[in-house]
């Protein structure tokens, strides 16, 4: 696979690193999940851009793989409303205009929040995304808090602060206050296109996640529920995200013209 072109991005005190596969404007913007990186997309990047021949770009959030600054607490229980003002003033300062958005899991809560804003893009995808929070994830975040050194030392090859990064993250998810999380009245707003996935073996999810974020979206939405696949979709699943996300980028297109 074709290497990507990297960059670093300031944002007022955030200083975030994209990776570009292909060339022309970007078309797909990518967006990680809580502990996430643009290595740990592996392939699927390129994989995209040249399925669909369009240039594909995927950045790390602040505290994520290089970018900066590093976390030294727990996320705010708002964290994905911010992240997704940070989206927003990316795609503006990168002169990207009205991608396809394709988040997974706490990427695909930004994707929807910034949808549901009326901020720009053409539609999204989201892999085993979260609307609300429920016990069964709260309860799996919970038992890897029990063994932190086993999951900071599977992050650390991708991220310089593998374990302030696994600390925010776990530590947002498990706090009383963000237990009361939930977009579901939000996303009636999204006006566009959405496929909305999720693994059969998700342990992070029910179900009614993924029927619940799509009926509160209405009419806009599409399901597709992947059997014998867990949350990590892409690295369980690549060609069928692949081959989801072309199909769908492809229908945006034929729709706009």
């Amino acid at each position: 696979m074709t290497a990507p072109t990297l960059s670093s991005i300031e944002l007022g005190d955030l200083r975030l690193r994209a990776a570009i596969w292909g060339s022309g404007p970007v078309g797909i913007v990518m967006l990680h999940d809580g502990l996430g990186s643009i290595p740990q997309w592996r392939d699927t990047p390129a994989e995209i851009a040249e399925a669909t021949g369009t240039a594909v770009m995927a950045y790390e959030r602040a505290g994520h793989g290089q970018s900066l600054p590093h976390p030294t607490a727990a996320w705010p229980f708002d964290w994905l409303h911010r992240e997704a003002v940070v989206l927003a003033d990316l795609l503006v300062a990168m002169a990207i205009d009205e991608p396809l958005l394709v988040g997974h899991s706490d990427g695909g809560s930004v994707a929807l929040l910034h949808a549901a804003s009326g901020a720009t893009c053409s539609g999204l995808i989201a892999l085993a995304a979260h609307s609300w929070v429920e016990t069964v994830c709260i309860d799996a975040i919970l038992r890897m808090r029990q063994n932190p050194d086993r999951f900071i030392t599977a992050l650390a090859p991708h991220h310089d602060a593998p374990a302030a990064l696994f600390d925010a993250w776990s530590g947002v998810w498990t706090s009383a206050e963000f237990s009361r999380w939930d977009i579901r009245p939000q996303l009636g707003a999204i006006h566009v296109p959405v496929l909305v996935v999720q693994g059969t073996n998700d342990r992070y999810a029910t179900d009614n996640q993924l029927t619940e974020t799509a009926a509160a979206i209405g009419a806009n939405a599409q399901i597709e529920h992947l059997a014998n696949t867990g949350h990590i979709i892409h690295h369980e699943q690549p060609a069928a995200v692949t081959s989801l996300v072309s199909n769908f980028y492809d229908h945006i297109q034929h729709q706009g013209n």
